[in-house]
């Protein structure tokens, strides 16, 4: 008996250590539904410019550099841009994700990666309930990532596809 409950400990120990595993790398982030990518709006490195949704090409401008904050969060530098991205004004569903510089400790810009199994993501804006999300459903090519409230929809489950593109 001993043994088994040793057993039982021991496995919910390891699952829960492999759920938590830091991710390390650069990766495209793309939407489970759509089978697109996040990026800055035609590669412009400007500040404000707005995020979408575009078809996977092993472009540095889809591409992001994970920068483990803490636990599953992470802020997300563009390789092309080298900026991240965060909520155009105050956090509130409809917020537009526009490219900012990179601030360390800026909470705007970090974003907890919650698993929805198989290597997919929900991802929210840390310390609120509001998640990158779609801002046309049909996933039309340049449309605007915003954030929303839980959907429990693959419109809001992302995938990272690892990926290094060349200079």
């Amino acid at each position: 008996m001993k043994r088994m409950i040793f057993l039982c400990v021991l496995c919910v120990g390891f699952f829960l250590n492999a759920a938590a595993q830091t991710i390390i790398g650069t990766y495209a982030i793309q939407n489970v539904k759509t089978g697109k990518n996040l990026r800055p709006y035609e590669a412009g490195k400007q500040d404000g410019n707005k995020i979408v949704l575009y078809n996977h090409v092993e472009w540095k401008c889809m591409t992001w550099d994970f920068i483990h904050v803490k636990d599953n969060i992470y802020q997300l530098k563009n390789l092309f841009t080298l900026k991240t991205f965060q909520p155009a004004g105050n956090p509130k569903a409809g917020s537009t994700l526009n490219q900012q510089v990179l601030v360390s400790g800026n909470a705007q810009q970090e974003w907890e990666f919650i698993p929805a199994g198989d290597n997919r993501y929900f991802i929210r804006l840390k310390g609120t309930e509001l998640y990158i999300s779609l801002s046309d459903a049909s996933g039309k090519t340049n449309s605007s990532i915003i954030l929303q409230t839980k959907q429990n929809s693959d419109l809001q489950i992302w995938k990272l596809v690892k990926q290094n593109p060349g200079s």
